[in-house]
């Protein structure tokens, strides 16, 4: 059996103590770990009329939750599945995406509705 070394000064250094810090700030503000579906709507997205968003990017622009965002978008014109299509014992995968044309009008009609 190896000996261990003895604890001094220069074994305590090693210590990364900007991760220790980390690791405690962490524990302390968030009580448990956010889902990418919570980490979803925090982000920050730009939106640009050629590109296509996911429901990920939809919830960040709407302020919705990433389920929301699912439900909505079905509904929403322009919207296209371009996942895989049901199979015999297998289930189809939806991939939602909705351009960034569509997502301004609707955008544009939800405000318009409102005043």
């Amino acid at each position: 059996m190896p000996l261990q070394p003895p604890v001094t000064a220069a074994t305590v250094a090693k210590i990364d103590l900007r991760k220790v810090g980390k690791d405690i700030y962490e524990l302390i503000t968030y009580s448990r770990r956010r889902s990418f579906k919570q980490r979803a709507r925090k982000r920050t997205v730009e939106l640009k009329p050629e590109n296509l968003y996911s429901p990920s990017e939809v919830a960040a622009l709407l302020n919705v939750s990433y389920d929301t965002a699912v439900r909505r978008m079905p509904n929403m014109k322009g919207c296209v599945d371009m996942g895989t299509q049901t199979k015999r014992y297998r289930r189809g995968k939806k991939m939602l995406r909705i351009s960034g044309k569509h997502l301004v009008a609707y955008l544009r009609s939800k405000t318009r509705d409102s005043q």
